[in-house]
């Protein structure tokens, strides 16, 4: 396989210290070497190109990456390329998608009209040819996210970010402040609140912008391999290292690391990582030859670390190392404004991944979604939306299914919690929601006798989760294990 990245801006352009200049990336397909040469030296200003030839490294290449257009052959062997289109189009819908063919085929142009193929290009084609239909696509593209960004009321900068709440705006603001310097970031929030997402926008507002982002999640290595994960390794360093390996840090050098779940990483790896943010240097496990990278780091976490700080299970030091500027993330259910945005968001999505015309929520849809608590936040909203889309028979979404946050009140089942929604009051509907949330709570901690793990899986959440709701609500799990008289304990 021969792959080839080269990223080139225009010459004689002055661009301020600091800005950011948009280059359009660019992936091209074709089997024939000479045409992808051509392609390179015609795209030499001003576009970020990749060149693949073969299918299998398209596919690939679209996997890792988002590229605003994708140029491909359309007779190629094994696969040709309207099949090819039609598989990366149901996963990247928002790429633009240019075909190329020898032939003048009128069912092949009628099939790529079909499939929303932006432009066709017949060969033999001239650069120009090739400049104008690329001009044509990535229009396309800055019109699609200018719309998104007039949808979701944010500046368009933060792409994908959407913040009609007062304080997720903030958040956005400061974001958008510190994303043109190399700072240290934490990002709090529950799980599902979308920190992975706000440190790649980060991360693409930054001056780093075309270098790699990498993310480690800190929770999902064992603690046995995670050094090896995050600084690499020699060969011989331990039993099955057969070959060198390039650690996550390496691989993100003059881009950004994200430290994901950075609470959950051991202690003695909190040393070597302290060691790392301050001085920026690190040896390879069983390597004695002292390396160095300019990353810019970024971590994530759905605890509070204060309280990691006083249980012991975060170092002081790093804590400070990492906390130089915070950015909180608040529930869903405190941002009723952002619901339904997302909501259509999520709908525009999965309409085309799935290619159903679906138009909107009906109001019951919608009254349902705005009174939800949205304990998995987003990222429930997420999957909710498209479970519903490819169950949707009609052009309006109504089969919502969200997971309930009461137990129906004429229920028979003997031991599940009966709950009535408290009065509201006229009480704001953030706090109503906390209340309605409090009393859910206690009745499952009840059922299950204060048993976390029962609990969470009952209520569908994670037990990480179901802590930190508990100590926003002031529960303690100890309250409710001798609550009710053991199955196994005789009756008196």
């Amino acid at each position: 396989m021969r792959c080839e990245v080269f990223e080139m801006s225009s010459p004689g352009k002055q661009v301020k210290a600091g800005a950011r200049v948009w280059r359009p990336s660019v992936l091209v397909l074709d089997d024939e070497w000479s045409t992808l040469e051509r392609i390179k030296q015609g795209l030499a200003e001003g576009y970020r190109v990749e060149l693949v030839s073969r299918p299998q490294d398209a596919v690939a290449a679209m996997a890792n990456n988002a590229f605003d257009v994708l140029i491909t052959d359309l007779r190629m062997p094994g696969i040709d390329g309207l099949t090819l289109i039609g598989k990366l189009k149901a996963e990247r819908p928002e790429t633009q998608y240019i075909l190329m063919t020898a032939f003048s085929d009128i069912e092949d142009a009628v099939s790529a009209i079909r499939l929303g193929v932006a432009d066709y290009l017949r060969k033999p084609f001239t650069m120009g040819e090739v400049r104008h239909a690329l001009e044509r696509c990535l229009e396309r593209v800055r019109l699609k996210r200018e719309v998104a960004s007039l949808r979701a009321g944010q500046p368009p900068r933060l792409e994908g970010i959407i913040a009609n709440d007062e304080r997720m705006r903030e958040v956005c603001r400061l974001a958008e402040t510190v994303a043109g310097t190399d700072v240290t970031l934490l990002l709090s929030g529950e799980t599902g609140t979308g920190k992975g997402l706000l440190a790649r926008a980060i991360h693409n507002n930054s001056p780093r912008a075309d270098k790699p982002f990498v993310e480690i999640n800190c929770a999902a290595i064992p603690a046995t391999l995670i050094e090896s994960e995050m600084f690499g390794h020699e060969r011989g360093a331990f039993t099955g290292a057969v070959a060198r390996k390039i650690g996550r840090v390496e691989s993100a050098a003059h881009g950004t690391l994200l430290l994901d779940e950075v609470g959950e990483m051991p202690l003695d790896m909190q040393a070597k990582m302290l060691r790392f943010l301050q001085e920026f240097a690190f040896e390879r496990v069983g390597g004695t030859t002292q390396l160095s990278a300019d990353v810019r780091i970024i971590a994530a976490s759905n605890r509070d670390l204060s309280e990691a700080v006083e249980q012991g299970i975060l170092r002081e030091d790093l804590f400070y190392r990492l906390h130089v500027i915070q950015l909180h993330l608040p529930p869903l259910r405190d941002r009723t404004q952002d619901i339904l945005p997302l909501a259509n968001y999520f709908l525009e999505r999965f309409s085309a991944k799935y290619d159903k015309p679906l138009v909107g929520f009906t109001p019951a849809s919608q009254g349902r979604m705005l009174a939800h608590a949205w304990p998995g936040n987003v990222r429930e909203m997420e999957h909710a939306v498209e479970r519903a889309v490819i169950l949707c028979q009609g052009s309006r979404v109504d089969n919502l299914e969200l997971a309930p946050m009461f137990s129906t009140a004429g229920s028979d089942a003997p031991d599940e919690p009966r709950l009535t929604p408290p009065p509201s009051d006229g009480q704001p509907l953030a706090q109503y929601l906390g209340q309605c949330e409090k009393r859910y709570l206690e009745a499952q901690l009840e059922k299950h006798r204060g048993r976390v793990n029962h609990t969470s899986e009952a209520a569908g959440i994670n037990p990480k989760t179901l802590y930190l709701k508990m100590n926003r609500h002031g529960l303690r799990k100890e309250d409710y294990r001798q609550s009710k008289p053991s199955a196994r304990e005789p009756k008196a």
